[in-house]
């Protein structure tokens, strides 16, 4: 298994990762801009990482482990301060929302004036998530330095941090991610970890619909996340 240094390096998941919903840079760039109260909350993540780390984030996947450093960094900060808490959380969950909606086809949902619970939700397969929340999993975890996680267990709980998937789905998601070995704590909650997971999802998700005889793509829009008096 791969491992980081200082939280840079390469994924500790398998390299063996699904592309083909990966974005070109040209893509990248043409993706339509997000709300501006993310992108606001975003490019404020932007700034502080480069003031404390000299690095300037850029949106794309390959710098993830950069955040992966600056909230481990920010972990012990903000178990002092924990006013910062929020703030850290929200700024660092909507870069890390956008650097999922220009990967994937997919769109902010904004319920309410609080970022922790906004959704990214995908077109292309039944997928959300709140970015906001796996962050400040991330922040506040417990210090278990030994402790090694299964990646098909709690990605797919119903804690309020979890994929939200059609049932039918879930199956498919847990059998492909339990196929990975466990992952360190610090792995586990890192962002560019979540992002393997969410790709690993995606592809589960095609497999099995092209496997049922469907489109691998579904044309999804915001109503059909409407569920349960949302």
């Amino acid at each position: 298994m791969n491992t980081k240094q200082n939280g840079a390096g390469a994924s500790p998941i398998s390299a063996e990762r699904p592309v083909e919903s990966a974005l070109s840079a040209a893509a990248v760039e043409a993706v339509a801009p997000p709300p501006s109260t993310v992108q606001d909350l975003a490019e404020g993540c932007v700034r502080f990482v480069e003031r404390a780390l000299g690095v300037r984030l850029d949106y794309r996947p390959e710098t993830l482990p950069v955040l992966d450093h600056y909230l481990e960094q920010a972990r012990g900060a903000t178990s002092e301060r924990v006013e910062a808490l929020p703030m850290i959380a929200h700024m660092a969950g909507a870069y890390f929302g956008e650097v999922i909606r220009r990967r994937h086809a997919s769109w902010w949902r904004m319920d309410g004036e609080d970022p922790t619970y906004w959704q990214v939700q995908f077109a292309s397969v039944y997928l959300a998530f709140s970015p906001v929340l796996f962050v400040r999993e991330a922040l506040t975890r417990g210090h278990g330095a030994d402790a090694t996680l299964d990646l098909a267990e709690d990605s797919l709980s119903g804690d309020p941090a979890a994929l939200e998937l059609e049932e039918e789905d879930r199956e498919a998601v847990a059998a492909r991610l339990a196929e990975l070995p466990s992952v360190s704590e610090d792995e586990y909650y890192a962002p560019s970890t979540r992002l393997e997971v969410i790709d690993i999802a995606v592809d589960a998700i095609r497999s099995r619909r092209l496997a049922a005889g469907d489109e691998t793509d579904a044309a999804l829009e915001p109503g059909d996340y409407e569920r349960g008096g949302d």
